[in-house]
């Protein structure tokens, strides 16, 4: 009898870790979603090893207090998707393309066993513009580009409908966005909302006259901007521009160098000066420095300052002394004589010497 029970009992614990038991029974989430983006309902059961034979989404619809499986409803056609076929505990719900009318209550349902159950309340924001029914002015020159500001409140919500409009001065408007309804802008036209679907800023290139007039940005029949837009002729400025700056960096970069080239000479001047000085006082004082050779009665013989072809007055006269002594001591006694030659040592080429000859006399009586 024991055997049984403890047997059911095992059933019965097998069976419910099982079924899948919606986490957050009873509870209310919100989530919010933007206009022309995603959003994901979440849903999943307690255990992720729960395996699903059934689970439904259902929406709330106010009218006749009904809830309506939103896979059997058109408007969702295309825009839902599950994910319990990778992770069969996660029974979340995307939905893309979101839309004002996605807004309210949904509910993630498992009937089986105690159908359990998780409600979601979703709101959507959609596009209100910023600025609502304001004119503003823009003026453009023309070749050039211009941007017609436009956009969301939310950048990130996404306008479910957009049309810009352009008006001539005396003319009818015409649609230029999304339907480009006149050849004359064809090419020029790019809309800013790769970053943010918000941002509904239209850009024109290549400006003309013809581009001026007013402008309309819509998202619906009471939500719109306009835009008065005025072309100019470009105004060119380039060549003043840029030679001014030009020169004012030019003359200070003269003036440094000028600078630089006083310094340096008056740095190097000095030195020229002083190693210029030095050459003279060296070469004064060596022309100056006498050499004097003289015999053993004190005669000068010679000099080294004398030049080639000087000749010293007194060295002549005692020359000419000496040799009238000898004629008067040759007739009187016998002499002996002893002649010396004298013989200057080799000096620079710029110095010449005058070679002597002495002759010195001994007399015996």
């Amino acid at each position: 009898m024991m055997f049984p029970f403890c047997f059911c009992l095992f059933l019965s614990v097998l069976h419910f870790i099982d079924a899948c038991h919606v986490s957050g029974h009873g509870d209310r989430k919100e989530v919010t979603g933007y206009t022309g983006g995603s959003v994901l309902l979440p849903c999943s059961c307690t255990h992720s090893q729960s395996t699903v034979k059934t689970f439904t989404w259902k929406r709330h619809y106010n009218r006749g207090n009904q809830w309506t499986e939103v896979f059997q409803d058109k408007k969702y056609k295309n825009r839902l998707k599950l994910f319990n076929q990778s992770s069969p505990a996660n029974l979340s719900l995307l939905i893309s393309d979101l839309r004002k009318e996605d807004e309210g209550f949904y509910r993630c349902y498992a009937p089986q066993t105690t159908s359990t159950y998780t409600d979601i309340n979703l709101r959507i924001q959609g596009c209100d513009l910023d600025q609502n029914k304001r004119v503003a002015e823009i003026t453009g020159h023309s070749g050039e580009s211009v941007v017609l500001p436009c956009s969301c409140t939310e950048l990130q919500a996404k306008p479910e409908q957009l049309t810009w409009t352009f008006t001539a001065p005396n003319k009818n408007s015409e649609e230029i966005y999304p339907y480009e309804q006149s050849e004359r802008v064809t090419g020029r036209l790019r809309l800013l909302n790769e970053i943010s679907p918000g941002n509904l800023s239209l850009q024109i290139s290549n400006l003309t006259k013809e581009d001026q007039g007013e402008y309309r940005c819509s998202v619906s029949s009471q939500q719109h901007i306009n835009i008065r837009l005025r072309v100019q002729e470009s105004q060119i400025h380039t060549i003043n521009t840029t030679d001014e700056p030009i020169k004012q960096e030019e003359e200070p970069t003269t003036k440094l160098d000028l600078e630089k080239q006083l310094f340096i000479l008056l740095s190097v001047l000095p030195v020229v000066l002083l190693l210029a000085v030095l050459a003279l006082i060296y070469w004064k004082c060596r022309g100056r420095r006498d050499v004097q050779k003289t015999t053993n009665d004190g005669l000068v013989l010679c000099s080294e300052n004398e030049k080639q072809g000087d000749i010293n007055p007194e060295s002549v006269t005692q020359r000419e002394n000496l040799k009238q002594d000898e004629n008067v001591s040759l007739q009187d006694e016998v002499t002996y004589s002893s002649v010396v030659h004298i013989k200057a040592d080799t000096k620079p080429a710029h110095k010449q010497f005058v070679m002597a000859e002495y002759s010195e006399y001994a007399s015996i009586k």
